[in-house]
């Protein structure tokens, strides 16, 4: 994550921001979902989006960002449409952000059942963020496709507590040291 970029383009995401960057089960109507769930960054959860389902999803969710996945479409159209970050190595227009394949992430739940413990979550992030920049630092779900929904929420749910402790465990310690 190029925080420089994300600030000049006005993109508020904190710290080890959490995203599906990846297939969610279609149809789902995730925006709002992935919300509620608590994800910083919202997609429509689809292989790849066309701007009438990013346009749905940034006016279901107006305070979030949204991603898209371009596929075929025009990046310029997602973008005019209401996606902020685009999941593309090609130049994107300016107020949005362009999410490399270089970007650092780190995926800590899979795409087998059962959902993970939110603790395990917390574990391997806090492992990703010790290694590396946490602020450089996506937290990212895997391919769910193929997941039954109810065990996907439970997983992003586990993602977004267990994301949520990291965050709260690299405050104090920034604050507290000793």
């Amino acid at each position: 994550m190029r925080r420089n970029e994300l600030d000049a383009a006005g993109i508020n995401v904190p710290v080890l921001a959490t995203v599906c960057a990846a297939s969610l089960p279609q149809p789902g109507n995730w925006a709002q979902r992935l919300e509620r769930i608590g994800l910083d960054v919202i997609t429509t959860g689809a292989p790849v989006d066309d701007p009438v389902a990013v346009a749905t999803a940034a006016v279901a969710v107006p305070l979030r960002p949204v991603m898209a996945m371009p596929g075929d479409a025009s990046v310029a159209l997602l973008v005019e449409a209401g996606a902020r970050i685009i999941a593309t190595d090609e130049p994107v227009p300016a107020g949005a952000y362009g999410v490399r394949g270089d970007e650092a992430l780190v995926v800590p739940i899979s795409a087998d059942a059962p959902a993970e413990d939110a603790n395990d979550v917390a574990r391997t992030v806090l492992a990703a963020a010790r290694g590396g920049q946490a602020s450089a630092i996506w937290v990212a779900a895997p391919d769910l496709s193929t997941v039954p929904e109810d065990v996907v929420e439970a997983k992003l749910t586990a993602m977004c507590e267990g994301t949520r402790m990291a965050r709260l465990w690299l405050s104090k310690q920034q604050s507290d040291p000793d």
